[in-house]
């Protein structure tokens, strides 16, 4: 009677050892898929911010540049003088005046052509704030990223597009420094294997079985 008490008592200790193993076991196995997930979307949603940032970037450039040509150019700049000029010089000479009257009136006219152009600069200048914004916030979740030398290289690039968008060497070493920071975060890391893990052996390798050493008896020479 107490051997079969101690059979079934075994029987139990085990059988709930095994469920406690395998409990173990599938809640560590559901921690690490949970952990891979969240890896993934991690990295899914670094590698759209800086899809963002770089798109920003690119904004800011086409509607900067745009600007300067059509506004902050020499070319551009002495164009506007021209027409001055010529606005000028031609209300006074349809002047029926002459002398101080003649060349305010003269005046008056390369005054209003350079203040129309003051206006359509400042509202050429206007449109820049909305890429600005946008760059402002793309790059504002890339400064709390905890990856190294990624916030500092994302932080670096913002300050040459806003202060030298026109730089175009510039900004190439700044979008250089920052996928070289960005690429590592990016990278899925590598699986580790464990080392006590069994090598198995091939069903098509057959074993191969060493000969029984024979132990020399008194008559072997």
């Amino acid at each position: 009677m107490d051997s079969t008490l101690l059979n079934a008592a075994l029987s139990a200790a085990g059988a709930v050892s095994l469920l406690f193993l395998g409990g173990w076991q599938n809640n560590r196995q559901t921690l690490r898929t949970e952990q891979r997930k969240q890896a993934e979307a991690d990295r899914a949603a670094l590698e759209a911010q800086a899809d963002e940032l770089v798109t920003a970037v690119l904004a800011v450039r086409v509607v900067g540049n745009t600007h300067d040509h059509l506004w902050g150019s020499w070319r551009s700049k002495l164009n506007v003088l021209f027409h001055a000029a010529v606005r000028g010089g031609a209300a006074y000479a349809a002047s029926q005046q002459r002398g101080f009257p003649a060349t305010m009136i003269g005046y008056g006219e390369v005054a209003g052509v350079i203040s129309q152009w003051d206006r359509e600069s400042v509202a050429s200048a206007a449109k820049l704030s909305a890429p600005l914004n946008r760059l402002a916030a793309a790059v504002t979740p890339l400064l709390r990223r905890p990856e190294p030398g990624l916030a500092q290289a994302a932080d670096e690039l913002f300050t040459v597009v806003t202060e030298h968008y026109t730089d175009t060497d510039r900004t190439v070493r700044a979008l250089e420094a920052f996928h070289r920071a960005l690429r590592p975060a990016l990278e899925a890391p590598a699986v580790r294997r464990r080392r006590w893990a069994l090598r198995r052996r091939p069903a098509s390798e057959p074993r191969q079985l060493e000969p029984a050493r024979q132990e020399p008896g008194p008559d072997t020479p």
